[in-house]
């Protein structure tokens, strides 16, 4: 039995050990950094990965000492490599988060993932997950048996200079991005978001004691910050309505659905019926995310005010108005409305809400949802309107059924996220993609034929578009899937309407999500307010449209301006930014500031 002393040094020599491997895994986020960064610049993000990454491991081996101590030393070293195998688990599994999306693992994900809202794992999934354990833990049970077996005096001065050194880096760390962070130096402050739980301190008050900051830059960056948890001023003043007719109203939202792929041989029976109502060819969703999405399309407002009506628990005006109007209400969604929390915003005041569907996947569930809005059509009350939201969610997970014969080859058989880079040929997964969405289609499909052959059609406007975009890496810089950046593959969607009599044509005006809802409050609903009082969209049918310059999107928790020529990127939190083109390069120069402003205005004009 070893006696205390020897048992913490052993302990010690395994943190240390840990934090170097922390260290090396870690060096996998700078593949996704910018590339016109300085040599002050590399300089920090080495000494800042570093200290992090030794930090980290610090406290872990601080949390795990106790299990260090035990006498038995089997037990200490089974429960001591348990404890950092699960770290570098997790840590693996964020590198592997951060390759797909440019986030971290965060507690709304994982929520997700486990409920089946972002991607559903297979056998050979689970299969690897449970070897990739495996051998991590054989591996630290291996190094922790040869320190104790070998004894760790022989290392004493090599871990204390290595344990002196990471203490350095955390120290030049912190106070580096202290003066950066007073001087709004954003090449500097936005590395923030490429470490784990990496929160380096900022002192801009002691700062400005001392005369050290850039006021002009940092109260800029200060004011691009999102206030998550204000009041609302939500609508500016009482909505005034007309006796109207009340048209039926259907949403079909598709999860995911890139602009390219609504045509006649990917979506031929929306591509059909669109030949007769009115499609949008510039058209963007308000986010990268389902969550920014589905809150532009109903509250007609930036995403960015998502946190502060979900505090607040406020409907969208929308719905308000509709059940004002006594519509019959039928939402069907094949993912739950639980996460993103739809049941708390979007859809609060909806008696009995159908919040989960029981398929085990995605085209099973799409399946259902379809299936029960056939029924539900059949039996409304034909004496009252009806409004009904459908949300498909297939192209999600690239996924069909496996008997499905519409598929487009070559593709690949499944969706293999770990073993995506930037090398990977994207067609196979480009034509699986479309193949889930041609399965949506021939649901939808059924929908619409029924709306026709009841003649409903008529008296239904029908609304068809995607929650937001899948990027495929498009612009080959290893993006697969959506919240990760600003361009036009994540944030750019179909959007067509018809029914109701509407008349047909092609519109080339940029448009956007918050456009739908001052259309239908005003075309179909009987707005007579001014549209600004409850949204900041335009009406798809008057020539407002014209005066569109930038669009305003958001993510989980950046935000972005995007013009003709560029994307702002903006940390929510931080207000720090990037400037790059409408790939994801860095661009040179300034932001347009004026722009900036009116899109600052905007995000505040809602609230008190």
């Amino acid at each position: 039995m070893l006696p205390l002393r020897a048992r913490m040094k052993s302990h010690a020599v395994l943190t240390l050990i840990n934090a170097l491997i922390f260290i090396m895994l870690s060096v996998s986020y700078f593949d996704y950094l910018p590339a016109n960064l300085t040599p002050l610049d590399w300089g920090y993000i080495f000494i800042a990965t570093a200290g992090q990454m030794g930090l980290l491991a610090g406290l872990l081996g601080f949390v795990s000492l106790p299990l260090g101590l035990i006498k038995s030393t089997l037990v200490r070293v089974l429960s001591t490599s348990a404890i950092f195998t699960i770290a570098l688990i997790i840590l693996y599994g964020d590198t592997q988060v951060f390759a797909q999306y440019r986030f971290h693992i965060q507690p709304v994900l994982v929520e997700m993932i486990f409920s089946g809202g972002i991607v559903e794992f297979s056998a050979a999934n689970y299969l690897f997950a449970a070897s990739l354990i495996m051998l991590v833990f054989a591996l630290q049970c291996g190094i922790y048996w040869l320190i104790l077996t070998r004894g760790c005096d022989h290392l004493k001065l090599t871990g204390r200079a290595i344990a002196y050194l990471l203490l350095l880096c955390v120290v030049a760390t912190h106070a580096v991005h202290i003066w950066a962070s007073a001087n709004a130096v954003n090449s500097i402050t936005n590395f923030s978001c490429f470490l784990p739980l990496f929160y380096p301190a900022t002192a801009n008050r002691l700062m400005l004691k001392y005369g050290l900051v850039n006021e002009a830059e940092l109260a800029q960056q200060n004011k691009l910050k999102i206030d998550n948890h204000s009041n609302l001023s939500y609508p500016l003043a009482p909505i005034t309505y007309e006796p109207v007719t009340p048209t039926n109203i259907l949403f079909i939202v598709i999860d995911s659905w890139r602009h390219d792929s609504f045509s006649a041989e990917v979506t031929p029976n929306i591509w059909q019926y669109a030949q007769n109502g009115q499609v949008f060819k510039q058209h963007y969703s308000t986010g990268n995310a389902t969550r920014a999405g589905i809150f532009g399309l109903f509250y007609g407002l930036p995403s960015t005010y998502w946190h502060s009506f979900y505090h607040n628990r406020q409907s969208p005006i929308i719905m308000d108005r509709i059940q004002q109007l006594d519509y019959q209400l039928g939402i069907f969604s094949s993912a739950h409305l639980i996460k993103p929390e739809f049941d708390e915003t979007v859809f609060v005041h909806v008696p009995n809400l159908r919040v989960r569907s029981k398929g085990a996947t995605k085209p099973s569930r799409d399946i259902e949802i379809t299936q029960e809005w056939l029924e539900w059509d059949k039996h409304k009350d034909p004496t009252r309107p009806a409004f009904s939201f459908l949300f498909y969610d297939s192209p999600h997970g690239y996924d069909f059924p496996e008997d499905y014969p519409n598929k487009f080859e070559p593709q690949v058989s499944r969706m293999d996220y770990l073993n995506l880079n930037n090398d990977t040929d994207r067609l196979p997964i480009l034509n699986r993609y479309n193949t889930s969405v041609h399965f949506n289609d021939s649901l939808i499909g059924k929908v619409l034929t029924q709306l026709k052959e009841s003649g409903e059609l008529a008296n239904t406007l029908v609304v068809v578009t995607g929650d937001h975009g899948q990027e495929i890496n498009d612009n080959k810089l290893n993006f697969w899937g959506h919240n990760g950046n600003f361009t036009d593959p994540q944030i750019k969607v179909p959007f067509i309407m018809f029914g109701a009599d509407l008349k047909s044509g092609v519109n080339q005006y940029v448009t956007d999500h918050m456009d739908l809802v001052p259309t239908l409050m005003q075309t179909y609903l009987g707005s007579t307010s001014p549209a600004e009082n409850y949204t900041a969209g335009y009406n798809l049918f008057k020539r407002d449209l014209e005066r569109r310059k930038w669009l305003i999107l958001s993510s989980y928790s950046d935000y972005a301006l995007v013009n003709e020529n560029s994307i702002l990127h903006v940390s929510g939190t931080q207000g720090g930014y990037q400037y790059m083109d409408r790939h994801n390069h860095s661009k040179e120069g300034k932001p347009d500031f004026q722009q900036l402003n009116q899109a600052y205005e905007l995000m505040k004009r809602y609230l008190e």
